[in-house]
Protein backbone atom coordinates (compact mmCIF):
# COMPACT_ATOMS: atom_id res chain seq x y z
CA UNK A 1 0.00 0.00 0.00
CA UNK A 2 1.36 3.59 -1.13
CA UNK A 3 0.59 5.50 2.28
CA UNK A 4 2.30 9.26 1.33
CA UNK A 5 3.17 11.47 -1.84
CA UNK A 6 6.91 10.45 -1.69
CA UNK A 7 6.15 6.86 -1.90
CA UNK A 8 3.87 7.66 -4.56
CA UNK A 9 6.78 9.60 -6.65
CA UNK A 10 8.82 6.64 -5.68
CA UNK A 11 6.80 3.86 -7.10
CA UNK A 12 6.37 6.48 -10.25
CA UNK A 13 10.12 6.38 -10.72
CA UNK A 14 10.43 2.79 -9.71
CA UNK A 15 8.70 1.77 -13.30
CA UNK A 16 10.39 0.92 -16.48
CA UNK A 17 11.19 3.95 -18.26
CA UNK A 18 11.43 2.22 -21.61
CA UNK A 19 10.68 -1.15 -23.21
CA UNK A 20 12.40 -1.86 -27.12
CA UNK A 21 9.34 -2.85 -28.71
CA UNK A 22 6.94 0.03 -29.22
CA UNK A 23 2.67 -1.31 -28.55
CA UNK A 24 0.08 0.40 -27.22
CA UNK A 25 -1.34 -2.99 -25.49
CA UNK A 26 0.05 -1.52 -22.02
CA UNK A 27 -1.43 1.99 -22.57
CA UNK A 28 -4.94 0.76 -23.99
CA UNK A 29 -4.54 -2.11 -21.44
CA UNK A 30 -4.76 0.55 -18.15
CA UNK A 31 -6.87 3.20 -19.53
CA UNK A 32 -9.56 0.62 -20.20
CA UNK A 33 -9.52 -0.62 -16.65
CA UNK A 34 -9.95 3.18 -16.15
CA UNK A 35 -13.46 3.26 -18.10
CA UNK A 36 -10.93 5.40 -21.35
CA UNK A 37 -10.86 8.42 -19.33
CA UNK A 38 -9.07 9.87 -22.53
CA UNK A 39 -12.56 10.00 -24.16
CA UNK A 40 -14.34 12.21 -22.33
CA UNK A 41 -11.88 15.04 -22.72
CA UNK A 42 -10.95 17.80 -24.86
CA UNK A 43 -7.67 17.98 -26.35
CA UNK A 44 -5.07 19.68 -28.11
CA UNK A 45 -1.97 17.62 -28.79
CA UNK A 46 1.49 18.44 -29.50
CA UNK A 47 4.93 17.67 -30.54
CA UNK A 48 8.21 18.85 -31.76
CA UNK A 49 12.16 18.43 -31.30
CA UNK A 50 11.76 21.35 -29.68
CA UNK A 51 8.88 24.45 -28.23
CA UNK A 52 6.54 22.09 -27.23
CA UNK A 53 6.80 23.82 -23.75
CA UNK A 54 6.58 27.10 -24.95
CA UNK A 55 3.80 26.83 -27.20
CA UNK A 56 1.78 25.41 -24.78
CA UNK A 57 2.27 27.77 -22.38
CA UNK A 58 1.57 30.83 -24.84
CA UNK A 59 -1.72 28.56 -25.71
CA UNK A 60 -2.52 27.63 -22.17
CA UNK A 61 -2.08 31.25 -21.10
CA UNK A 62 -4.46 32.67 -24.39
CA UNK A 63 -7.42 30.35 -23.26
CA UNK A 64 -7.12 30.38 -19.80
CA UNK A 65 -7.56 34.84 -20.42
CA UNK A 66 -10.22 33.86 -22.47
CA UNK A 67 -12.25 32.30 -19.85
CA UNK A 68 -11.51 28.32 -20.16
CA UNK A 69 -10.50 26.28 -17.50
CA UNK A 70 -7.32 24.43 -18.92
CA UNK A 71 -5.35 21.17 -18.19
CA UNK A 72 -1.88 20.73 -19.48
CA UNK A 73 0.26 17.76 -19.98
CA UNK A 74 4.20 18.58 -19.85
CA UNK A 75 7.32 17.18 -19.81
CA UNK A 76 10.06 17.14 -17.50
CA UNK A 77 9.64 19.05 -14.63
CA UNK A 78 11.89 21.67 -13.83
CA UNK A 79 11.51 22.25 -9.89
CA UNK A 80 9.03 19.45 -8.75
CA UNK A 81 7.05 16.34 -10.61
CA UNK A 82 3.29 17.49 -9.76
CA UNK A 83 4.49 20.07 -12.68
CA UNK A 84 3.91 17.55 -15.05
CA UNK A 85 0.10 17.57 -15.05
CA UNK A 86 -1.42 21.47 -14.27
CA UNK A 87 -4.67 22.73 -13.69
CA UNK A 88 -5.04 26.67 -15.12
CA UNK A 89 -0.91 26.45 -14.68
CA UNK A 90 -1.18 25.61 -11.09
CA UNK A 91 0.84 21.80 -10.74
CA UNK A 92 -1.62 19.51 -8.91
CA UNK A 93 -1.21 19.35 -4.76
CA UNK A 94 0.77 16.29 -3.61
CA UNK A 95 -2.24 14.73 -2.44
CA UNK A 96 -3.78 14.82 -5.82
CA UNK A 97 -0.93 12.59 -7.07
CA UNK A 98 -1.15 10.55 -4.03
CA UNK A 99 -4.53 9.34 -4.82
CA UNK A 100 -3.97 9.10 -8.58
CA UNK A 101 -0.90 6.53 -7.91
CA UNK A 102 -3.61 4.81 -5.31
CA UNK A 103 -5.96 4.53 -7.80
CA UNK A 104 -4.00 3.28 -11.00
CA UNK A 105 -1.32 1.08 -8.64
CA UNK A 106 -3.75 -1.64 -7.94
CA UNK A 107 -4.29 -2.07 -11.79
CA UNK A 108 -0.74 -1.68 -12.68
CA UNK A 109 0.32 -4.50 -10.65
CA UNK A 110 -2.45 -6.79 -12.26
CA UNK A 111 -1.30 -5.98 -15.83
CA UNK A 112 2.63 -6.70 -14.54
CA UNK A 113 1.06 -10.33 -14.27
CA UNK A 114 -1.01 -10.50 -16.65
CA UNK A 115 0.87 -8.73 -20.26
CA UNK A 116 3.52 -10.98 -21.60
CA UNK A 117 6.24 -8.36 -21.18
CA UNK A 118 5.26 -6.47 -18.13
CA UNK A 119 3.19 -3.48 -17.01
CA UNK A 120 2.98 -0.08 -17.64
CA UNK A 121 6.17 2.12 -18.26
CA UNK A 122 7.16 5.57 -15.83
CA UNK A 123 5.70 7.25 -18.40
CA UNK A 124 2.47 5.33 -19.53
CA UNK A 125 1.36 5.43 -15.82
CA UNK A 126 1.74 9.35 -15.72
CA UNK A 127 -0.20 9.75 -18.92
CA UNK A 128 -3.42 7.59 -17.41
CA UNK A 129 -2.90 9.34 -14.26
CA UNK A 130 -3.18 13.12 -16.36
CA UNK A 131 -6.16 11.19 -17.97
CA UNK A 132 -8.08 10.28 -15.46
CA UNK A 133 -7.68 13.05 -13.11
CA UNK A 134 -8.57 15.27 -15.84
CA UNK A 135 -11.58 12.90 -16.98
CA UNK A 136 -12.70 13.16 -13.06
CA UNK A 137 -12.18 16.51 -12.73
CA UNK A 138 -13.70 18.30 -15.71
CA UNK A 139 -11.95 21.19 -17.43
CA UNK A 140 -12.95 22.86 -20.31
CA UNK A 141 -9.63 21.72 -22.96
CA UNK A 142 -6.26 19.74 -22.18
CA UNK A 143 -2.95 20.68 -23.94
CA UNK A 144 -1.30 16.98 -23.81
CA UNK A 145 2.21 17.31 -24.82
CA UNK A 146 4.19 14.00 -26.49
CA UNK A 147 6.46 12.61 -24.73
CA UNK A 148 8.90 11.29 -26.90
CA UNK A 149 8.48 11.30 -31.10
CA UNK A 150 4.58 11.29 -31.72
CA UNK A 151 3.86 7.63 -33.39
CA UNK A 152 4.14 5.27 -31.03
CA UNK A 153 4.06 7.77 -27.68
CA UNK A 154 1.66 6.74 -25.12
CA UNK A 155 -0.15 10.19 -25.48
CA UNK A 156 -1.30 9.24 -29.24
CA UNK A 157 -4.67 7.60 -28.05
CA UNK A 158 -6.29 10.68 -28.40
CA UNK A 159 -8.77 12.05 -31.18
CA UNK A 160 -7.86 15.71 -30.38
CA UNK A 161 -9.63 19.22 -32.17
CA UNK A 162 -5.81 20.12 -32.88
CA UNK A 163 -2.62 18.64 -33.72
CA UNK A 164 0.38 20.54 -33.34
CA UNK A 165 3.59 19.99 -34.53
CA UNK A 166 6.35 22.79 -33.10
CA UNK A 167 9.90 22.02 -34.96
CA UNK A 168 11.80 19.37 -36.06
CA UNK A 169 15.33 18.82 -35.58
CA UNK A 170 17.73 15.83 -34.79
CA UNK A 171 17.54 14.75 -31.22
CA UNK A 172 16.50 11.50 -29.36
CA UNK A 173 18.07 9.55 -32.81
CA UNK A 174 18.36 6.67 -31.27
CA UNK A 175 14.98 6.06 -31.23
CA UNK A 176 13.46 8.36 -33.75
CA UNK A 177 15.78 8.19 -36.50
CA UNK A 178 18.77 9.50 -38.17
CA UNK A 179 16.91 12.11 -41.08
CA UNK A 180 14.76 14.67 -40.39
CA UNK A 181 12.50 12.57 -42.98
CA UNK A 182 12.36 10.07 -40.79
CA UNK A 183 12.06 12.04 -37.55
CA UNK A 184 9.30 14.42 -39.13
CA UNK A 185 7.70 10.66 -39.93
CA UNK A 186 7.38 9.74 -36.29
CA UNK A 187 5.87 13.80 -35.33
CA UNK A 188 3.47 13.50 -38.01
CA UNK A 189 2.26 10.34 -36.57
CA UNK A 190 -0.36 12.40 -34.09
CA UNK A 191 -2.22 13.39 -36.87
CA UNK A 192 -5.55 12.37 -36.27
CA UNK A 193 -7.58 11.75 -39.96
CA UNK A 194 -9.71 14.25 -40.60
CA UNK A 195 -8.00 16.44 -37.52
CA UNK A 196 -6.35 19.78 -38.67
CA UNK A 197 -2.59 20.08 -38.33
CA UNK A 198 -0.09 22.90 -37.88
CA UNK A 199 3.13 22.99 -38.00
CA UNK A 200 5.82 25.61 -37.24
CA UNK A 201 7.81 24.83 -40.51
CA UNK A 202 6.97 25.03 -44.38
CA UNK A 203 5.71 22.05 -46.40
CA UNK A 204 9.08 22.91 -48.83
CA UNK A 205 11.26 22.06 -46.15
CA UNK A 206 12.70 18.40 -45.28
CA UNK A 207 10.22 17.57 -42.57
CA UNK A 208 7.55 19.91 -43.70
CA UNK A 209 7.14 17.60 -47.25
CA UNK A 210 6.50 14.53 -44.80
CA UNK A 211 4.26 16.43 -42.67
CA UNK A 212 2.68 17.62 -45.48
CA UNK A 213 2.36 13.93 -47.38
CA UNK A 214 0.38 12.46 -43.78
CA UNK A 215 -2.20 14.57 -43.49
CA UNK A 216 -2.59 14.38 -47.22
CA UNK A 217 -3.20 10.74 -46.15
CA UNK A 218 -5.03 11.28 -43.25
CA UNK A 219 -7.34 14.05 -45.36
CA UNK A 220 -6.27 16.57 -42.41
CA UNK A 221 -5.92 20.27 -43.18
CA UNK A 222 -2.43 21.11 -42.77
CA UNK A 223 -1.74 24.76 -41.73
CA UNK A 224 2.21 25.80 -41.95
CA UNK A 225 3.71 29.33 -41.68
CA UNK A 226 3.68 29.27 -45.17
CA UNK A 227 -0.08 30.45 -44.67
CA UNK A 228 1.21 33.01 -42.13
CA UNK A 229 3.16 36.78 -42.41
CA UNK A 230 5.69 37.29 -39.59
CA UNK A 231 8.03 40.16 -39.36
CA UNK A 232 10.19 40.58 -36.53
CA UNK A 233 10.74 44.49 -35.21
CA UNK A 234 12.57 46.23 -33.04
CA UNK A 235 11.58 45.56 -29.63
CA UNK A 236 11.57 48.79 -26.63
CA UNK A 237 13.22 46.95 -23.91
CA UNK A 238 15.84 44.34 -24.18
CA UNK A 239 13.94 41.74 -22.73
CA UNK A 240 11.37 41.86 -25.27
CA UNK A 241 10.62 40.51 -29.17
CA UNK A 242 8.34 42.76 -30.70
CA UNK A 243 6.94 40.88 -34.23
CA UNK A 244 3.49 41.40 -36.82
CA UNK A 245 1.59 38.31 -37.43
CA UNK A 246 -0.71 37.96 -40.42
CA UNK A 247 -2.33 35.67 -41.88
CA UNK A 248 -1.70 35.40 -45.35
CA UNK A 249 -3.86 33.35 -46.97
CA UNK A 250 -7.31 35.34 -47.73
CA UNK A 251 -9.18 31.86 -47.84
CA UNK A 252 -7.87 30.30 -44.62
CA UNK A 253 -9.97 30.94 -41.29
CA UNK A 254 -12.03 33.53 -43.54
CA UNK A 255 -14.65 34.27 -40.72
CA UNK A 256 -11.57 35.74 -38.32
CA UNK A 257 -10.72 39.27 -38.16
CA UNK A 258 -8.54 41.03 -37.42
CA UNK A 259 -6.29 39.30 -40.26
CA UNK A 260 -3.05 40.92 -38.62
CA UNK A 261 -1.87 41.79 -35.23
CA UNK A 262 0.95 44.47 -35.73
CA UNK A 263 3.39 45.27 -32.60
CA UNK A 264 2.93 42.03 -30.89
CA UNK A 265 4.81 41.55 -28.01
CA UNK A 266 6.49 38.80 -25.83
CA UNK A 267 8.39 38.78 -22.95
CA UNK A 268 10.44 35.34 -23.66
CA UNK A 269 13.68 36.19 -25.91
CA UNK A 270 14.53 34.20 -29.00
CA UNK A 271 13.43 34.34 -32.70
CA UNK A 272 12.18 30.55 -31.68
CA UNK A 273 9.52 32.42 -28.95
CA UNK A 274 8.31 34.33 -31.45
CA UNK A 275 7.73 31.16 -33.79
CA UNK A 276 5.93 29.33 -30.94
CA UNK A 277 3.81 32.24 -30.21
CA UNK A 278 2.86 32.38 -33.78
CA UNK A 279 2.44 28.91 -33.62
CA UNK A 280 -0.40 29.15 -30.38
CA UNK A 281 -2.24 32.55 -32.36
CA UNK A 282 -2.39 30.45 -35.29
CA UNK A 283 -3.90 27.54 -33.18
CA UNK A 284 -6.44 30.19 -30.91
CA UNK A 285 -7.28 31.55 -34.06
CA UNK A 286 -8.36 28.23 -35.25
CA UNK A 287 -10.18 27.06 -31.89
CA UNK A 288 -12.18 30.56 -32.18
CA UNK A 289 -13.01 29.53 -35.73
CA UNK A 290 -14.59 26.08 -34.42
CA UNK A 291 -16.27 28.41 -31.45
CA UNK A 292 -14.04 26.26 -28.69
CA UNK A 293 -12.86 29.32 -26.76
CA UNK A 294 -14.09 33.30 -27.30
CA UNK A 295 -12.16 35.76 -29.60
CA UNK A 296 -11.14 39.29 -28.29
CA UNK A 297 -7.45 40.41 -30.16
CA UNK A 298 -7.07 42.66 -26.07
CA UNK A 299 -7.47 39.66 -24.51
CA UNK A 300 -5.07 38.07 -26.70
CA UNK A 301 -2.47 40.70 -26.86
CA UNK A 302 -2.39 40.70 -23.00
CA UNK A 303 -2.10 36.94 -22.51
CA UNK A 304 1.45 36.99 -24.77
CA UNK A 305 3.12 39.33 -23.16
CA UNK A 306 2.44 38.24 -19.65
CA UNK A 307 3.44 34.50 -20.73
CA UNK A 308 6.44 33.22 -18.82
CA UNK A 309 8.06 30.02 -18.80
CA UNK A 310 10.60 28.29 -16.22
CA UNK A 311 14.38 28.13 -17.80
CA UNK A 312 13.65 29.78 -20.96
CA UNK A 313 16.52 31.96 -20.92
CA UNK A 314 15.21 33.09 -17.30
CA UNK A 315 16.62 35.57 -15.44
CA UNK A 316 17.36 33.95 -11.98
CA UNK A 317 19.34 37.09 -10.97
CA UNK A 318 20.09 40.80 -11.95
CA UNK A 319 23.05 42.36 -10.05
CA UNK A 320 25.37 40.00 -11.11
CA UNK A 321 23.17 39.00 -14.29
CA UNK A 322 22.59 35.43 -14.14
CA UNK A 323 20.29 33.51 -16.50
CA UNK A 324 19.39 29.97 -17.34
CA UNK A 325 18.66 28.39 -20.79
CA UNK A 326 17.15 24.93 -21.12
CA UNK A 327 18.80 24.44 -24.51
CA UNK A 328 19.42 20.56 -24.45
CA UNK A 329 20.22 19.48 -28.24
CA UNK A 330 21.51 20.64 -31.46
CA UNK A 331 18.74 22.78 -32.43
CA UNK A 332 18.31 24.55 -29.26
CA UNK A 333 21.30 25.59 -28.90
CA UNK A 334 21.55 26.86 -32.25
CA UNK A 335 18.56 29.20 -31.21
CA UNK A 336 20.59 30.51 -28.13
CA UNK A 337 23.60 30.93 -29.76
CA UNK A 338 20.91 33.47 -32.17
CA UNK A 339 19.37 35.28 -29.59
CA UNK A 340 23.08 35.74 -27.78
CA UNK A 341 24.09 37.63 -30.35
CA UNK A 342 21.07 39.68 -31.51
CA UNK A 343 20.48 40.71 -28.20
CA UNK A 344 23.59 40.56 -26.01
CA UNK A 345 26.08 41.49 -28.12
CA UNK A 346 27.22 44.67 -26.11
CA UNK A 347 27.94 42.72 -23.07
CA UNK A 348 31.87 41.92 -22.65
CA UNK A 349 32.23 38.80 -21.21
CA UNK A 350 29.10 36.11 -21.73
CA UNK A 351 30.34 33.00 -18.82
CA UNK A 352 28.75 29.99 -20.55
CA UNK A 353 28.73 27.45 -17.84
CA UNK A 354 27.90 23.97 -19.69
CA UNK A 355 26.57 20.81 -18.84
CA UNK A 356 24.84 18.07 -21.09
CA UNK A 357 23.61 14.52 -21.18
CA UNK A 358 26.37 12.02 -22.93
CA UNK A 359 24.12 10.79 -25.23
CA UNK A 360 23.58 14.22 -26.85
CA UNK A 361 25.87 16.46 -29.79
CA UNK A 362 27.41 17.65 -26.84
CA UNK A 363 30.65 18.38 -29.18
CA UNK A 364 28.91 19.98 -31.46
CA UNK A 365 26.59 22.02 -28.73
CA UNK A 366 29.69 23.47 -27.56
CA UNK A 367 31.11 24.23 -30.74
CA UNK A 368 27.91 26.42 -31.43
CA UNK A 369 28.75 28.19 -28.34
CA UNK A 370 32.54 28.79 -28.43
CA UNK A 371 31.85 30.36 -31.72
CA UNK A 372 29.36 33.46 -30.19
CA UNK A 373 31.91 36.01 -30.20
CA UNK A 374 31.55 37.41 -26.48
CA UNK A 375 31.45 33.54 -25.20
CA UNK A 376 33.92 31.82 -22.81
CA UNK A 377 32.65 28.71 -22.22
CA UNK A 378 33.11 26.60 -18.72
CA UNK A 379 32.09 22.78 -18.89
CA UNK A 380 31.03 20.82 -15.67
CA UNK A 381 29.09 18.21 -14.62
CA UNK A 382 25.29 17.74 -12.43
CA UNK A 383 23.85 15.09 -10.94
CA UNK A 384 21.88 13.88 -13.56
CA UNK A 385 19.10 12.01 -13.88
CA UNK A 386 18.29 8.02 -13.50
CA UNK A 387 21.32 6.20 -14.95
CA UNK A 388 21.71 8.80 -17.48
CA UNK A 389 25.27 9.67 -17.90
CA UNK A 390 26.55 13.23 -18.37
CA UNK A 391 29.29 14.41 -21.20
CA UNK A 392 32.59 14.01 -19.58
CA UNK A 393 33.99 17.52 -19.58
CA UNK A 394 37.45 16.34 -19.99
CA UNK A 395 36.38 15.37 -23.56
CA UNK A 396 35.62 18.91 -24.13
CA UNK A 397 39.01 20.12 -23.07
CA UNK A 398 40.53 17.70 -25.45
CA UNK A 399 38.58 19.37 -28.18
CA UNK A 400 38.32 22.66 -27.47
CA UNK A 401 41.93 23.37 -25.39
CA UNK A 402 41.99 26.72 -23.92
CA UNK A 403 39.15 28.06 -25.23
CA UNK A 404 37.33 26.13 -22.62
CA UNK A 405 38.04 26.09 -19.13
CA UNK A 406 36.63 22.93 -16.95
CA UNK A 407 35.40 22.05 -13.16
CA UNK A 408 34.57 18.97 -11.55
CA UNK A 409 30.85 20.31 -10.59
CA UNK A 410 28.96 23.44 -11.73
CA UNK A 411 28.58 25.07 -7.98
CA UNK A 412 32.77 25.07 -7.97
CA UNK A 413 32.53 26.59 -11.76
CA UNK A 414 29.94 29.26 -10.82
CA UNK A 415 31.97 30.31 -7.51
CA UNK A 416 35.19 30.92 -9.77
CA UNK A 417 33.29 32.54 -12.51
CA UNK A 418 32.04 34.87 -10.05
CA UNK A 419 35.21 36.06 -8.67
CA UNK A 420 36.68 37.36 -11.36
CA UNK A 421 33.09 38.55 -12.92
CA UNK A 422 33.29 41.62 -14.88
CA UNK A 423 30.24 44.93 -14.43
CA UNK A 424 29.24 44.34 -18.33
CA UNK A 425 29.13 40.63 -17.73
CA UNK A 426 26.87 37.76 -17.78
CA UNK A 427 26.52 34.30 -16.62
CA UNK A 428 24.09 31.55 -18.56
CA UNK A 429 23.92 28.40 -17.32
CA UNK A 430 22.92 26.00 -20.08
CA UNK A 431 23.07 22.33 -21.76
CA UNK A 432 20.34 20.25 -19.81
CA UNK A 433 16.59 20.64 -18.76
CA UNK A 434 18.30 18.74 -15.75
CA UNK A 435 21.28 21.04 -15.40
CA UNK A 436 19.24 23.78 -15.27
CA UNK A 437 16.05 22.75 -13.00
CA UNK A 438 19.19 21.79 -10.48
CA UNK A 439 20.91 25.20 -10.71
CA UNK A 440 17.12 26.87 -10.36
CA UNK A 441 16.25 25.19 -7.08
CA UNK A 442 19.38 26.45 -5.67
CA UNK A 443 18.89 30.10 -6.65
CA UNK A 444 15.20 29.62 -5.60
CA UNK A 445 16.25 27.78 -2.42
CA UNK A 446 18.76 30.99 -1.76
CA UNK A 447 15.87 33.49 -2.42
CA UNK A 448 13.67 31.71 0.05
Amino acid sequence: MINNYDEAVAYIHSRSVWKKTPTFARITALLAALDNPQEKIKTVHITGTNGKGSTTAFLRNILQSNGLTVGTFTSPFITKFNERISLDGVMLSDEAILKLVQKIEPIVAELDEKLADGGPTEFEVITAMMFYYFATNPVDIVLVEVGIGGTWDSTNVITPLLSIITSVGMDHMHVLGNTLAEIADQKAGIIKPGVPVIYGGSVTDEAGKVIAEVAAKQASLLYTFDNLEIKLAKANYQWQEKFSWQLGDAELLSTMKPRKLPDTVISLLGEHQVANASLAILAYYYLASQHVVAFDVATLRAALFATTWPARFERLNDEPLVVIDGAHNVPAVTQLATLLQDHFATLDTIHVIFAALADKQFIEMAELLVAVPNVKLHATEFAGPGKRDIADEDLLAERFGDQIDTYETWPIALATVLDDLGDNDMILLTGSLYFVSEVRAYFKSLAN
